[in-house]
């Protein structure tokens, strides 16, 4: 993936000057687990809101999902989402439409395309959005064709990987349906000085490296690829240290490893923490070397922070790093590249430095949550305004 495709031409359009209406949009979650994309639902909630609009979700009971978005203020709706096109479910959410009124449904999986959809058109919602947070093909089957073409009005990709995977598996979908909106953070909340010395916590000094990973310990985001280079480096430079954050099923396997290879006192195992600004500040470098990703958003919060990353060029990590400006981008489970790339930054820390600056500024340019929010918005009002005048922008007249 070539570092063109980010330019700010790619941007959609403003809306047409004029007064803008407040929307009534409902963000619909069937996931009863709690990852990146339901961190993503729940800032783009809380934006909207921010913007005046009126939110809304609809998820599954006693989820985290919904537990978070109550203690934010958000107003909750649970249903237990039955089997696709299940009649008492789309009923149930038909209702639910006609009685918030809703101008726009913002859909997470394809189960609730398909069942939210239907009820959309059976109330006469203006919009319909699915969301796609990862590159996988759509399945070569009716059911998504009819989801994708008949229910949605304009998809969002989280990347140009995304969009590309889905028009290359399902040609039937035409290019301009899908907008990429890049995920957004709050840059200020990494950029603000460290609220701890975690550093001193781990017992080890400013001067010392500290290279980290922040993620699930599980087999696709390579973990182990990275305790082999830390490894490959273990003699060479004894003032490394490596910081893991996040749980997972490989946690025990990890533990054996740093035992076996005696590295207690150079591997902290951190567990999950939900000071992640906190630890962004603390490294001099984040790693991941994933086998495959949805976004990568954790290399955005360490380039927030001032920090060079080192990742893998798989998925759409190559649309995050620029390949010897930010950081570096290496083969998945290719240890010794890696290491040579890990090695690179602790020999130059001018290298480390100037790296951060760069990356920082990249950040701010374009993956900010205002520069998100504001590509959402803009689409939403598109597709409404499309609606309502009888225009369809992407095809004619409907």
């Amino acid at each position: 993936m070539h570092f063109h495709l980010l330019k700010k031409d790619a941007l959609a359009a403003s809306p047409e000057s004029g007064s803008k209406k407040r929307l009534r949009i409902l963000f619909v979650n069937s996931i009863q687990m709690f990852a990146g994309g339901e961190v993503w639902m729940l800032n783009t909630l809380h934006g909207l809101g921010q913007r005046g609009h009126a939110v809304f979700l609809l998820c599954r009971p006693g989820t985290e999902l919904e537990q978070r978005a109550r203690s934010q203020g958000i107003p909750v709706f649970t249903l237990r989402f039955r089997g696709d096109f299940d009649p008492f479910t789309i009923l149930q959410i038909f209702h639910l439409l006609r009685n918030l009124k809703v101008d726009v449904i913002l859909t997470n999986m394809d189960k609730e395309l398909r069942l939210a959809g239907v009820a959309s058109k059976l109330a006469g919602i203006k919009a319909i959005i699915p969301r796609r947070g990862i590159d996988y093909p759509l399945k070569p089957h009716l059911g998504y064709q009819f989801s994708y073409r008949l229910l949605a009005d304009r998809i969002i990709a989280n990347s140009q990987a995304t969009k590309l995977a889905l028009l290359r598996h399902a040609p039937w979908l035409r290019p301009e349906k899908i907008q990429v909106i890049y995920n957004g953070i709050k840059i200020e909340d990494y950029v603000t000085p460290p609220q701890k010395n975690l550093r001193s916590e781990l017992g080890i000094s400013k001067s010392d490296f500290l290279m980290g990973f922040v993620g699930q310990l599980d087999e696709r985001k390579g973990v182990f690829t990275l305790l082999q280079a830390f490894q490959q480096l273990n003699q060479s430079f004894p003032r490394t240290f490596l910081l893991l954050a996040g749980r997972g099923a490989l946690q025990p396997r990890i533990e054996q490893f740093v035992r076996e290879q005696f590295l207690q006192e150079r591997v902290f195992l951190l567990g999950f923490r939900d000071d992640v600004p906190e630890i962004m500040k603390a490294i001099d470098v984040l790693v991941l070397p994933s086998l495959w990703e949805g976004f990568g958003l954790v290399l955005v919060e360490a380039m927030a922070a001032g920090k060079p990353v080192i990742a893998t060029n798989v998925s759409n990590l190559p649309e995050i790093v620029e390949d010897g400006k930010v950081g570096y981008l290496v083969p998945p489970q290719d240890s010794q590249q890696l290491a040579q790339a890990l090695q690179r930054l602790i020999e130059c820390p001018d290298a480390v430095h100037v790296m951060g600056q760069r990356a920082q500024q990249h950040v701010r340019e374009y993956f900010t949550i205002d520069r998100m929010l504001d590509e959402i918005e803009n689409l939403f009002y598109q597709v409404v305004t499309a609606k309502s005048t009888g225009v369809n922008r992407i095809g004619g007249a409907d």
